[in-house]
């Protein structure tokens, strides 16, 4: 491993222990309550340490957000790219499926970014008060595709917010009620998306 490998990798390993202490903080403090200083205490490094990797307990929320965004984007464009045979019907099903179960294999990392109160999920990289990012655009291209097949209703053109709001208050419930546990967990997504789908489906 050369030098830059491994000064990598340390880099990775020690966001990787602000971000669990500022998740154990938040889960038994509360978001208002942490700290850069609390947290370098918890891993017991200096504050100045923990400041040469975020500037402030923000920037630590941004950070999971879009490590857990750009891992679901990898899932759905591994969807798109792998399952060429699916319709885009299930295409979508699939997707659906793929956002809330990507966000419940970090459900603790979920909790803490809802409880900052941060409005990460829909950061915004457009001006107006529609919420816009890549995924959102994705989303609202294959449905695009899906109203000119005749897939889905035409009123469904740039509403892909609205369905990820959906999913993503599905699964803060899931979490939240540990329902993403149980046993019939798989059931109660695919039932879920369904019941998504009855409203964009012709």
């Amino acid at each position: 491993m050369s030098i830059k490998e491994r000064r990598d990798t340390e880099k990775v390993e020690m966001k990787v222990k602000i971000r669990n202490a500022a998740i154990q903080i938040i889960e038994q403090e509360g978001y208002e309550k942490l700290s850069i200083r609390k947290i370098a205490t918890k891993i017991e490094y200096s504050p100045t340490t923990i400041y040469l990797y975020y500037k402030d307990k923000a920037g630590i929320i941004t950070d999971m957000s879009d490590e857990l965004y750009s891992n679901v984007l990898n899932d759905i464009v591994a969807i798109l790219n792998e399952d060429t045979a699916l319709s885009r019907d299930k295409k979508i099903h699939e997707i659906m499926r793929a956002f809330i179960m990507g966000l419940c294999g970090e459900p603790e990392m979920v909790k803490a970014i809802m409880y900052s109160g941060i409005n990460v999920i829909f950061a915004n990289d457009s001006d107006n008060s529609t919420p816009n990012n890549p995924g959102i655009s994705m989303l609202d291209n294959i449905f695009a595709v899906g109203i000119a097949q005749n897939v889905f209703k035409p009123n469904i053109a740039n509403t892909s917010w609205m369905i990820i709001s959906a999913l993503l208050g599905f699964t803060i419930s899931s979490i939240e009620n540990q329902l993403h546990l149980t046993d019939n967990f798989n059931q109660l997504v695919d039932d879920f998306v369904q019941i998504l789908l009855g409203g964009i489906l012709q």
